[in-house]
């Protein structure tokens, strides 16, 4: 990134753990402004104190996915804070670790929510503010 050009703005769902966490790491060694979307707050401390350490800046958003709305709130908070979005990385995710019998029908309905719809969600707060930008 040049002196000039800005830091790009980068939005991570499930960015508290996993391949989240990684693609965080990621972004942040390129500079990236990063909104780091997880279920609670905790889980966002490390990965935002991990970016502030290489340099970039992070927020810390409280985020369920499976919620459009608040999908949508947290998008508009980045960018009131650094400016229009370039990248959104829809990785939330929910699994149930159990034998398919034992399941109950609420564990396979927020599968779906998170896994399913937060996609959607995260994808259509994407989409509504890149277009318009082209």
């Amino acid at each position: 990134m040049s002196s000039t050009q800005r830091p790009e703005v980068v939005v991570v769902t499930g960015a508290s753990a996993g391949v989240g966490r990684a693609t965080v790491r990621e972004f942040a060694q390129r500079g990236a402004h990063i909104g780091l979307l997880a279920r609670d707050r905790g889980g966002g401390e490390e990965p935002r104190r991990e970016v502030e350490a290489m340099g970039g800046r992070a927020l810390v958003l409280p985020t369920d996915v499976a919620d459009a709305a608040a999908v949508e709130a947290a998008a508009q908070v980045v960018e009131e804070e650094f400016g229009p979005i370039d990248i959104w990385v829809n990785n939330a995710m929910v699994a149930v670790l159990s034998p398919v019998h034992h399941m109950q029908p609420e564990e396979d309905e927020r599968v779906m929510q998170v896994t399913y719809l937060g996609q959607g969600h995260g994808a259509l707060a994407a989409l509504r503010r890149m277009l318009p930008r082209d």
